[in-house]
């Protein structure tokens, strides 16, 4: 039995009809469905538990605080590294937000990044430090053989996606920290894609940070984390200030005293019951095995190039990319007369049940590069099998024609 046979039916919302038709869901780029045991994690915290973190000393409050620690061991886990190096925050954006921040950057320091980022990995270089992106190609890829010449002596970091949004290229992340390494220049990976696709083990990648969200990997919105080696923690600035954040707080001599990272960073209540689930979304994922998860990506994602290629009107971005090189997703544009590419994704919704992303997929500066004025993105998962492929195609070929 293939992975997507034995996992399908632990997602409740791919049993939804869609305007009469079985629901095929292919935006996981943009957030995965929830499977149950993720579903019933929430609930079982509303249910039985119903308490703060970090403060109440009543049996619930034990409770709740054991299950969202248990939450940071199984994202430690997931990424080889320490649960004291592993900071709650909102998102991926809010955790490069943090870094952005917390490292004081100036008006003259540089950060280096490809011209293909995500509007989460360019905004913040651009408000808080002086933004120096790697060009891309006419597809989007990173024109990595200029990245070296790049870093320069106020290079402070390179700030790279692991994974591609758009086009789903895998960075060459081994080539690009060996270079900034020799530079002396720290290193940090958008795995907001990748987390659910490939296995990460941050010593082995020498990395510096890594920023992930919950919701791109079967877990809850509103909560990701932020990993970075244990020393540059302790060296970024406060990002926010608050309750649970202080050990003492003395109002006559003017004392404040913040707790040890990683808590020095968690200021306020945070999203208790989405942490308790994105600790059941990384047990679920481990369940299946991040190599099988690879497997079924790449056998999937080849079958759905290999057909894309034969629609008439329908362009593949980095169709050339071996599937060695990406994850299972393609970013097309479609040539239909009259209809948006925003169109063709609501159509493709709203008379074949399937669900893609149409736009620019937060990539505005990507699309203006190449000259595109929005594409659809179709990005399955390991829930998803051919006949979902399928079921795409067809509606492509019926939209184009």
């Amino acid at each position: 039995m293939s992975v997507d046979d034995r996992v399908r039916g632990e997602f409740p919302l791919l049993s939804r009809m869609l305007n009469g038709e079985r629901l095929v869901f292919l935006d996981s780029a943009s957030t995965t469905p929830k499977p149950r045991v993720v579903i019933d994690a929430v609930r079982d915290y509303y249910e039985r538990v119903t308490a703060n973190v970090h403060r109440g000393v009543h049996a619930l409050g034990e409770e709740a605080t054991d299950l969202y620690e248990a939450a940071r061991l199984e994202v430690a886990s997931l990424i080889n590294a320490s649960p004291s190096e592993i900071v709650f925050v909102r998102g991926t954006t809010e955790a490069i937000n943090l870094v952005a921040h917390g490292m004081g950057l100036g008006p003259e320091d540089e950060v280096v990044f490809p011209e293909s980022e995500h509007h989460a990995n360019w905004l913040p270089w651009r408000v808080r430090a002086r933004p120096v992106p790697v060009p891309i190609d006419a597809d989007g890829l990173p024109q990595w053989d200029r990245f070296e010449s790049l870093l320069g002596p106020r290079t402070k970091l390179v700030a790279v996606g692991h994974v591609s949004n758009v086009t789903g290229a895998i960075a060459p992340l081994a080539r690009i920290v060996e270079l900034a390494k020799k530079k002396g220049v720290p290193v940090l990976v958008d795995a907001a894609q990748s987390i659910s696709h490939l296995p990460i083990d941050v010593r082995a990648l020498g990395i510096d940070f890594l920023a992930a969200s919950s919701h791109k990997a079967f877990g809850p919105s509103g909560v990701g984390f932020l990993w970075a080696k244990r020393e540059l923690l302790d060296r970024l600035a406060l990002y926010q200030v608050g309750g649970g954040m202080v050990s003492l707080n003395e109002e006559l001599d003017g004392r404040f005293v913040p707790r040890d990272a990683p808590f020095r960073f968690e200021a306020g209540t945070p999203a208790i019951e989405a942490t308790i689930g994105m600790g059941a979304a990384i047990r679920f994922l481990r369940s299946i095995g991040l190599g099988a998860v690879r497997e079924h990506d790449e056998q999937l994602g080849a079958y759905m190039l290999d057909r894309l290629r034969k629609v008439s009107g329908v362009r593949v971005l980095a169709d050339g990319l071996p599937m060695t090189e990406r994850i299972a997703l393609a970013t097309i544009v479609v040539d239909a007369p009259g209809m948006t590419q925003e169109n063709i994704a609501r159509a493709l919704s709203d008379t074949f049940g399937v669900c893609v992303s149409g736009g620019f997929h937060c990539a505005h500066v990507l699309h203006a590069r190449a000259k595109l004025d929005g594409t659809v993105r179709a990005s399955p998962h390991v829930f998803n099998g051919e006949q979902d492929v399928d079921r795409l195609v067809d509606g492509l070929t019926q939209i184009v024609g």
